[in-house]
């Protein structure tokens, strides 16, 4: 599945994601969306205004993800689902409205 550096890339995003930092909010979206994603193949591998170091790892797991159809909680380790649990209430995605 995924190599060594990309575990500790989407450690060190999750990490980032409930630091309080300038990009936890954008990181912590990137990472929910990517679990949500019926499709992870799909995800994106840029997201606007992030710090450079930060804006590589997305890209690094984007590409994994692209390359094996992986989503933190399939990749096989609790601590995965668990630091999601976490960054989903931390920093829920916005509601988005149903058509009628």
């Amino acid at each position: 599945m995924f190599e060594q550096l990309e575990h500790e890339a989407l450690m060190r995003l999750m990490r980032y994601s409930l630091g309080y930092l300038p990009d936890s909010r954008r990181i912590a979206h990137w990472l929910q969306e990517w679990e949500r994603a019926d499709n992870p193949r799909s995800i994106k591998a840029k997201v606007p205004g992030l710090a450079a170091d930060h804006a590589r790892d997305v890209r690094m797991l984007a590409q994994a993800a692209k390359a094996t159809g992986a989503k933190p909680s399939t990749l096989g380790r609790r601590e995965y689902v668990f630091n999601m649990e976490n960054i989903a209430r931390a920093y829920p995605l916005p509601a988005t409205e149903l058509e009628r």
